[in-house]
């Protein structure tokens, strides 16, 4: 939002000695001295809205991309839909006769499986505070939280932490209560969990996890304990 707009020229008034306060030549004069500043006033407000990435638009958001490195215009970024398989972005089933409105065409050899895209000014926005984000974070656990509170607003970030080992009763005890985890400021630790690191379930994109166990057959993963 802009800043709220001051009358100078009422200001100026109350500020006039009294005797000169009802003069038509100095109130003229008076006004004519502040003519200025009142534009220039107005001109500095709507430069402070255009360069404002929340309030800019179109072109201006577009000047803000160039000097912060970086164009609304996405290169090979979106799935173009042709006929695939199960698990390729953007692919279609075959087609059916005498329905030409469904499944995809072969990609011709020639042919890019994605399309450049342009980002409308709110997707943009976003890739605008991103780069500014990375180009001013110094790496630290600190930095990248206020990196990702500044991009999606929200506070109270939160981890998880699993120990890959079975904790005692006095173990747990001492974490639950004395709040000993290690953790940077600001930040809360969501849940705790404790498992046995060579025998814990878990799925195909977990390294070393087990699968459900049969009924008579000791195959399988033990479930992690949250604590």
């Amino acid at each position: 939002m802009s800043a709220p707009s001051i009358d100078h020229q009422a200001t100026g008034r109350s500020r006039a000695a009294l005797q000169y306060q009802e003069s038509p030549k100095f109130l003229a004069y008076l006004k004519a001295l502040l003519a200025a500043p009142v534009e220039l006033e107005g001109v500095l407000q709507k430069v402070a809205l255009q360069t404002d990435i929340d309030q800019a638009e179109g072109m201006n958001l577009d000047v803000l991309g160039e000097i912060v490195g970086i164009s609304r215009i996405v290169p090979n970024s979106i799935p173009v839909q042709f006929f695939g398989f199960q698990g390729q972005p953007g692919a279609l089933v075959f087609g059916e006769e005498g329905y030409p409105g469904n499944g995809g065409r072969f990609r011709e050899e020639t042919e890019s499986e994605f399309a450049t895209s342009v980002l409308a000014d709110p997707d943009y926005r976003l890739l605008l505070k991103a780069k500014i984000v990375k180009n001013h974070s110094k790496g630290t656990n600190e930095d990248m939280l206020k990196g990702l509170s500044y991009l999606f607003g929200q506070g109270g970030m939160a981890v998880q932490v699993a120990v890959g080992r079975q904790l005692t009763f006095l173990e747990k005890v001492l974490i639950t209560n004395l709040d000993v985890l290690p953790k940077p400021a600001g930040v809360r630790i969501s849940q705790r969990v404790t498992y046995n690191a060579a025998n814990f379930f878990g799925f195909s994109d977990q390294p070393g996890a087990l699968t459900f166990g049969e009924e008579g057959s000791p195959t399988g993963g033990q479930f992690a304990e949250e604590f």
